[in-house]
């Protein structure tokens, strides 16, 4: 007898209300008609629609609204991949509830597509068998084809679920794709498994963004795959979270429950470390002698900052010591990323760099991630130079600093970052006399013992220019753009509004108000900003209409060239052009590809 016909005699079997034959169907499919008939559920009854109200789904989209921004990109990509073949895609939470589906026009115009909408549930004691349940109860990916499913008028349905697992475990979310179409679908299989696999691995990293995630594999070339198992690890070698990956390619070991690094791979965590945030790829072993490549992922580190603080107390009291950022550093922006990769390269040859942008365009940021990646375990010194006053002892400020110990104890000579801050302010004789005490360690300069950074307000008067010569040195210039020229605001946003106050988020229309504001503070306005609407507004979900009451439209100055004006539609395209070419440092290139127009067309706007 072949397994269809073992199949479809069980099948009858189940609907005459006999019993049937366990290993006549998959195990996972027969243990979960089992569990139907032991709630009383009747395989030729109806299935219980069961469907919450609209209120309700609000409520729910509004408690998985971070969740929900990761999945929508997955959602939308994998429902690219299946389009044109009677398929829809859905997105359910952990109760089984669904809250957002895509679908195309042939699955929207069937009778399944009344059944399987925003807000109705699917948990296998109302439904009976379908991939959703079975993937919530199994916490596997679920395949349930046609007449496999319990309930006889669900037969000509096939879907497909991947649960979508937290860090710690636990089910948050379920990644559905349904067909009418009665044949097993494998390849939708591995495209509705992998889509689940990237949303966890982006939880994953969103979840653990204040931690050092270490990611790992045995061959070097997967490390940039999704198949990377990625483990977060505090400052003190505490393990935090691993991804499903992880427990995969360790045997079965919970990293978690594990507790400590060095409980997993051999070797001091330190020691490893340190290699990681050099940017060494690093070979490390298990407890089985297994071997794995490592690398700490692109910008991950700890709350604390990237090496153990040191502080020292300065006998001068115009020098400070600038406090490790608490936030996460975003650099998702092109430029900005540009500007990163250029003053590392400097870095690493010893180049000093000075950093030009407007107030609150994170210099000083940047100045710090420079140090982290050149010094990490050493100091970083500040100096602002708008308060050196022409007759400050430079030797006796920067000379002792820089050659001697700190009242602290703890010893300078050891070497670190100077800062120079607001560097144009030096003037005469304070100038003069910061180019003799550079000249005196410029051996320890050159020697890779200290480097220096300067950060500068940009110089309106003068043409732009790579290098720039300050009290003597000769200095690569980079130019961070201001908040409105980023593309990544969106994450900037929600990310220092996190760390105020965990409690509140923005809606997507509120960000894009708050986008579309002008700041001359930049970063430190967007904050004020955020502070404001934290301390206004209660907790849960800001919307637009907050950021209208609270920060009133603002308007734009901007005008149209002489050939689009007059011209309502022309005009304001226009409009749009000049203004993403302003925020773009007058970049034709970078407005281009944001506006998604030819280079030409740029031009033929800014001609007047």
């Amino acid at each position: 007898m072949s397994m269809k016909t073992a199949f479809l005699q069980a099948r009858a079997a189940l609907d005459a209300g006999e019993r049937f034959a366990l290993g006549a169907m998959p195990e996972e499919i027969a243990s979960s008609w089992q569990r139907c008939l032991r709630v009383g559920l009747d395989p030729g009854g109806a299935p219980v629609e069961a469907v919450i109200s609209h209120q309700e789904l609000q409520i729910a989209r509004q408690q998985n609204e971070r969740l929900m921004a990761i999945v929508r990109p997955e959602l939308e990509l994998l429902s690219s991949q299946i389009a044109g073949t009677n398929y829809m895609t859905a997105f359910a939470d952990a109760n089984g509830t669904v809250l957002d589906a895509i679908m195309d026009a042939e699955f929207h115009a069937a009778e399944c597509s009344r059944s399987v909408r925003p807000g109705s549930i699917w948990r296998e004691d109302l439904r009976g068998t379908n991939a959703l349940g079975l993937a919530l109860c199994t916490g596997q990916t679920s395949m349930v084809t046609g007449p496999e499913h319990f309930f006889t008028r669900h037969g000509g349905v096939s879907c497909v679920c991947a649960p979508i697992f937290a860090s710690d475990g636990k089910i948050v979310g379920l990644l559905d794709a349904s067909s009418e179409v009665s044949a097993r679908q494998y390849h939708t299989k591995a495209l509705v498994s992998l889509a689940a696999t990237n949303i966890e691995n982006r939880l994953f990293i969103e979840s653990h963004r204040r931690d050092y995630i270490i990611q790992f594999h045995p061959r070097a070339e997967y490390l940039a795959t999704q198949s990377v198992g990625m483990v977060s690890v505090n400052e003190e070698g505490y393990v935090t979270g691993a991804n499903r990956s992880s427990a995969r390619l360790l045997s079965g070991l919970n990293c978690v429950a594990t507790s400590r690094f060095s409980d997993i791979f051999n070797g001091t965590f330190r020691s490893i470390l340190r290699k990681l945030i050099r940017g060494d790829t690093v070979e490390l072993s298990d407890g089985l002698n297994a071997s794995y490549f490592a690398r700490l992922r692109p910008m991950s580190r700890p709350r604390s900052g990237g090496a153990p603080a040191q502080e020292v107390t300065l006998r001068a009291p115009r020098l400070y010591r600038l406090e490790p950022q608490d936030q996460e550093l975003v650099f998702d922006d092109e430029l900005v990323r540009e500007c990163l990769r250029v003053a590392r390269r400097a870095a690493d040859v010893g180049q000093p760099v000075c950093i030009h942008g407007a107030t609150g365009s994170g210099k000083t940021v940047m100045a710090e991630v420079i140090h982290r990646h050149v010094h990490p375990a050493k100091p970083l010194i500040a100096v602002d130079c708008r308060r050196l006053i022409q007759d400050t002892d430079m030797h006796g400020v920067i000379g002792d600093l820089m050659q001697t110990t700190a009242p602290s104890g703890v010893s300078l000579a050891q070497g670190g970052t100077l800062v120079l801050e607001n560097v144009s302010a030096l003037k005469g004789l304070a100038a003069d006399e910061l180019n003799m005490v550079l000249d005196s360690v410029r051996r320890d300069v050159a020697a890779g013992h200290w480097y220096v950074v300067a950060t500068d307000q940009p110089q309106q008067d003068e043409t732009r220019r790579r290098s720039r010569v300050i009290a003597g040195v000769n200095m690569l210039t980079v130019d961070l753009p201001g908040l409105k020229a980023r593309t990544d605001f969106d994450k900037l946003a929600r990310i220092m509004l996190a760390d105020l106050s965990p409690q509140h988020q923005l809606s997507a229309k509120a960000l894009r108000k708050l986008a579309s504001m002008e700041r001359a503070g930049n970063l430190n306005d967007l904050r004020h900003h955020l502070q404001v609407l934290v301390a206004s507004c209660p907790a849960g979900i800001v919307r637009e209409t907050q950021v209208d009451h609270f920060f009133p439209a603002q308007q734009s100055e901007t005008r149209a060239c002489a050939r689009c004006l007059g011209v309502p539609m022309r005009e304001k395209r226009c409009l749009e052009v000049r203004r993403v070419f302003q925020i773009c440092q007058c970049n034709v290139a970078l407005t281009a590809r944001r506006l998604g127009i030819s280079r030409n067309t740029v031009y033929s706007h800014l001609k007047d």
